[in-house]
């Protein structure tokens, strides 16, 4: 049995490296971004995988999350750049019913986008408004 981990993050690193928004590139780091990173940038969370065996195959199914990250100084906040992000993210993932993640080295026949989720933080020098963005994925080898 394989861990889809490396593989679905791969999988993510090819489809966002072209992410731009109003002309600006949207960089994707893994697990977290550096501390001088400019917003926007996506990041790209753990796989949490569990066993999905049969007696014909190996398998996986579980969630990956996807975390939009824009920030603002000052009073003017807004949560459009990071929906408009996360949009653009979900219609690269699912661009049809039914379409699915390729994900080398593994058969991807479930790629869904099970939820969103809006966080807003606030320090004394900026806020940071989130999507977080969860994913489900079944595959087998």
């Amino acid at each position: 049995m394989k861990d889809a981990g490396f593989a679905l993050a791969q999988a993510y690193t090819t489809l966002l490296a072209n992410l731009t928004y109003q002309n600006q590139p949207v960089p994707l780091y893994s697990l977290k971004a550096p501390d001088d990173a400019v917003s926007p940038y996506v990041i790209l969370g753990p796989w949490q995988g569990q066993r999905d065996n049969t007696k014909q195959s190996f398998g996986q199914t579980g969630e990956i999350n996807l975390d939009v990250v824009t920030r603002f100084a000052g009073d003017v906040v807004s949560k459009k750049a990071a929906s408009d992000i996360a949009d653009l993210i979900t219609n690269l993932i699912t661009p049809t019913p039914g379409a699915t993640l390729s994900v080398p080295g593994f058969s991807c026949w479930l790629t869904v986008v099970s939820s969103t989720q809006d966080i807003s933080i606030e320090t004394d020098t900026e806020t940071l408004i989130r999507k977080l963005i969860t994913v489900q994925h079944s595959l087998t080898l």
